[in-house]
């Protein structure tokens, strides 16, 4: 199946004139697919280029250089009617669900407008509309929530209004930028759970953009590791039979009770502290155990490696992988 939305050769570069000169990208030389009702995560270290794929996805920010395409046509090429087609299918949810509600607006004033916008209810419908959205993530009676204003709701209460907001236009992808960071463990655990049961009423696909490794875990099909722009491991068993050393660096940063997790930490050898990007070859190899001169000298490529459609940019992505035992991974 073709994916709904793809990235090719995706690089971007913020600023402009002497400014940008010499400045490393936020994005490196992407290449993504997003199918139809896959969950996939994009995780890495703060400033790995996380968000501006997140931007890019949503035709937010249009890219340096490359091509996203939506359902096999680049966004350039859509007409009128096809644009509003992809911005009806791609919906957003943001980081601090507080920001991206109009404190002016009651949520049923701020839901409402979509309705209206994309004609989602027949006359007369809109409250019957709303109310069967709000109780689709959990915001029972939905009465007692449609009249309140955003500085009334909790916060796990206004991220399940602004998950209501983007499923309302029925979307095929939700691109969901750090949908937990701002809110407490116990209800980052229920928004999990509501993003778990709403692709399983609807189908709806996600990227979830995220540091937070262990939640990731517990909702994606497949994950895509960032590291300085590029993607350097992508697949859908990364936190079992990681291939990349910096994989296995977010891995032994994670803190877990899990005896299998505390296994594979104890495999790995201690990696350099060393933060400055190398340049040429390939950009870990300064916070790598493994770096020989061929690292130095060949930038790696994304290569498959697995069956399972894993791929790697590593020259020593084997003997990553087989210091972890398969028995091991299984367990975690």
């Amino acid at each position: 199946m073709s994916p709904i939305l793809s990235l090719r050769g995706v690089r971007q570069v913020y600023g402009g004139g002497l400014w940008a000169r010499g400045a490393a990208p936020a994005v490196d030389g992407v290449d993504l697919d997003i199918h139809e009702g896959e969950t996939l995560a994009v995780v890495g270290e703060s400033g790995s280029g996380k968000s501006t794929i997140a931007k890019i996805l949503l035709g937010l920010v249009a890219p340096t250089e490359g091509e996203i395409r939506y359902r096999g046509a680049t966004l350039a090429s859509l007409n009128k009617t096809r644009h509003e087609t992809y911005r009806r299918e791609v919906q957003a949810v943001f980081q601090d669900p507080a920001s991206s509600l109009n404190p002016r607006m009651t949520v049923a004033r701020a839901l409402g407008f979509i309705v209206r916008h994309h004609n989602l209810a027949p006359r007369g419908g809109e409250h019957d509309c709303l109310a069967r959205h709000l109780a689709a993530v959990n915001l029972t009676p939905p009465a007692q929530y449609l009249a309140r204003y955003p500085h009334q709701l909790s916060g796990g209460q206004q991220q399940r209004v602004a998950i209501a907001r983007a499923l309302l236009p029925r979307p095929s992808i939700i691109i969901a930028d750090e949908p937990l960071s701002s809110l407490d463990i116990s209800v980052q655990a229920q928004i999990l759970d509501l993003l778990r049961q709403v692709r399983a009423d609807s189908n709806v696909g996600y990227v979830v953009i995220s540091h937070d490794l262990a939640a990731m875990q517990s909702i994606a099909d497949r994950t895509a590791v960032m590291y300085r722009g590029r993607i350097v491991e992508i697949g859908p068993a990364i936190y079992t039979r990681p291939f990349h050393p910096y994989t296995r660096l977010l891995l032994d940063a994670r803190l877990s009770l899990d005896p299998a997790r505390s296994r594979i930490r104890g495999a790995a050898p201690p990696a350099p502290t060393a933060e400055a990007p190398a340049a040429g070859g390939c950009h870990f190899r300064n916070r790598c155990r493994f770096a020989t001169d061929r690292c130095a000298a060949e930038p790696p490529a994304l290569r498959p490696l697995a069956g399972d459609g894993t791929r790697a940019a590593c020259h020593h992505a084997e003997q990553i992988a087989a210091d972890i035992p398969q028995s091991e991974g299984r367990h975690s």
